[in-house]
């Protein structure tokens, strides 16, 4: 019977678990979503930003979003997980903010890019 010494062991359960590691994943890497910040359409001489994270795209559920103030007031913005879904798939999708009555009765377009870095 052989027996493999210490340090030739090591070497070799290192290189079976690199083998074992080098499958493919059916969820993207987090290297391959980038977060995003989008400015909304103009409407009343003003506009918005919002930012919607990789790790939102990574992990897709229903979220509401609240954008930058400009004059003194902000909007929401919501998305669904099957839209945060096809944005992380590089899709582009476009919603309507929540309306406010500052600087007159508004809304704003947002529209999302998917993107890798």
């Amino acid at each position: 019977m052989h027996h493999l010494k210490p340090a030739r062991l090591a070497i070799a359960l290192a290189v079976a678990l690199s083998a074992v590691s080098c499958g493919s994943s059916s969820t993207a890497p987090s290297s391959t979503i980038a977060d995003l910040t989008v400015t909304s359409t103009l409407v009343n001489a003003h506009t918005h930003t919002v930012n919607v994270t990789a790790s939102d795209q990574l992990h897709p559920a229903d979220t509401t979003y609240t954008t930058s103030s400009t004059l003194n007031h902000t909007h929401t913005v919501a998305l669904t997980a099957a839209q945060l879904a096809s944005i992380a798939a590089g899709g582009t999708v476009t919603v309507t903010s929540s309306a406010s009555t500052v600087t007159g009765n508004h809304t704003h377009d947002f529209t999302f890019q998917g993107k890798k870095p």
